[in-house]
This record gives C-alpha cells, structure tokens and sequence, in this order.
C-alpha cells in the first residue's frame, strides 16, 4: 500500500545500493485512491549505446505504469497482462501453440489488456507480427495458477551482441505476491551424430 492522491517520487536504483543516492532515475507519479497498479521500470540508460528499436520507439529507460490490475483471477481460470518489455524486438505476437493467438501486434511499451486461459500448460511462440517466423518458444505451465493472475513480461535482447552484451530475451511472469518466475526457454534442437 503506498499513499494515493499526492504526488510520489519514485526512484530506481541498482540492486546493490544501500542510500538514494544510488538511485539512477526518478519518476513522479500520482496514483489514485483505490487503484491498483503495476509499474514496470523498462529500457536503457543510453539509448545510443544500444540498438535502436525497430518499430522507432524510445527506449530510454522509464516506468511503464498500468492500472486495474487483479490481484485474483476473476474465475478459476488465469488472468494476466502481457509487457513488451524487449526494446530491441518489434511488433510481435504470442501464440499459445495449438490452441490460440494471445497476443496480436503488442509493439515495445505496450501493455495488454487481460487475457484469461484455463489453468494448463502452454507452449509459446513469439513471432513477429506477421506470425512467423518463430524468434522464441517457451512453456508456460500454468496448472497450478487457477485462480490466480500474473503480469508476465519480455525483458532482454533479441541480439544481445549489438545491445553490449546484456541479457538474452526472455519471458517471465510477476505473481500477485511478487514473485518472478523465469518462463523455461524451449528454444532447443536435438542432433545425433
């Protein structure tokens, strides 16, 4: 529970500091009275030291901030919101293989509305928005969350070569009571020689 209807400061700083004066960037919000919220804190500190993204977005380093956010799920099913978090990564889609399309055209910054699912477990192609090809594929075992909600975001690079080495893409999911789960990468070949 944090103060509604005034004016916060928010303040971003690395996991290691002790003081605010380790903090890298601040953002004033105003958040109102009964709302709940996410706030996801995004992007790079220079965007010129990074690849630029795609579709012509900013990627400076900001607070992507979204309201009515659950708690629970509204049925025994699963709800949750999708981040695009990956700010070299265009406008992509997430397909629940064999099953349907999550996701359509979701471009860097955006934050879906909710999508409810049955509680099961999913396998995950994000493509680009023309639907292939498949840049990455992961399970989502969902079984246990009926119920329950989850924002789950994109978060690295798709080349993190040209993005100074950081993180590789990947998907992960925020539970209601704050933990993160890494989304288990099935982008895998099997060769015998």
């Amino acid at each position: 529970d944090v103060p509604a209807n005034t004016l916060l400061n928010i303040g971003v700083a690395g996991g290691n500091s002790t003081s605010v004066a380790d903090t890298l960037k601040s953002f004033q919000v105003f958040l109102a009275n009964g709302g709940e919220y996410v706030a996801v804190a995004n992007g790079v500190l220079n965007p010129a030291s990074f690849a630029a993204n795609p579709d012509g977005a900013s990627t400076a380093f900001t607070l992507f901030l979204a309201d009515q956010m659950r708690e629970v799920a509204t049925s025994s099913n699963v709800d949750f919101r999708v981040v695009h978090g990956a700010s070299d990564a265009p406008t992509v889609d997430v397909i629940a293989r064999n099953v349907a399309t999550l996701v359509n055209d979701a471009s860097y910054s955006n934050i879906t509305p909710y999508i409810t699912v049955p509680a099961a477990s999913y396998t995950l192609d994000v493509t680009p928005a023309a639907g292939s090809p498949i840049v990455a594929t992961f399970t989502a075992d969902l079984s246990t969350l009926g119920g329950g909600s989850a924002v789950v975001f994109a978060s690295g690079f798709l080349t993190p070569s040209a993005n100074q080495n950081g993180a590789a893409f990947g998907l992960f999911a925020a539970l209601a009571n704050g933990t993160v789960i890494a989304l288990p990468d099935t982008n895998v070949a099997r060769l015998q020689v």
